[in-house]
C-alpha cells in the first residue's frame, strides 16, 4: 500500500473555495486504477486542509498523477498562505 497526504495551508477567507476544489479533484480521480480511498479533511486545530489517498502501490499513484493534476488550472495561488506539504508514505 502507498499513501499520499497533501497538507494545504489556505487563507481563512479561501478555505471553502479550496475545499470545493479538493472535492472536484477527488471526483476526477475516483475511478483511477489502484485507488483505494481518497478523502478530504479539515484540521480542527488550524486552518489546514488535508487530502489523503490510499493506493494499491506507488506505481498506481504515479500512473494517476496526470488525472490528479488535471484540474490544477482551477486552483488559485491567492488561496494559499504557503506551499503545500506532500507526504508519500509506505508501510514500515
Amino acid at each position: 500500500m502507498f499513501v499520499t497526504v497533501a497538507i494545504h495551508h489556505p487563507k481563512r477567507e479561501h478555505a471553502d473555495e479550496f475545499l470545493a476544489f479538493m472535492h472536484r479533484v477527488q471526483d476526477m480521480v475516483a475511478d483511477a486504477p489502484g485507488l483505494i480511498e481518497f478523502r478530504s479533511w479539515r484540521d480542527t486545530s488550524s486552518d489546514r486542509l488535508v487530502g489523503m489517498a490510499r493506493w494499491e502501490s506507488e506505481d498506481a499513484f504515479r500512473a494517476a498523477l496526470p488525472q490528479v493534476m488535471s484540474l490544477s488550472h482551477d486552483r488559485k495561488d491567492e488561496w494559499s498562505e504557503r506551499p503545500d506539504d506532500l507526504l508519500t508514505l509506505t508501510e514500515a
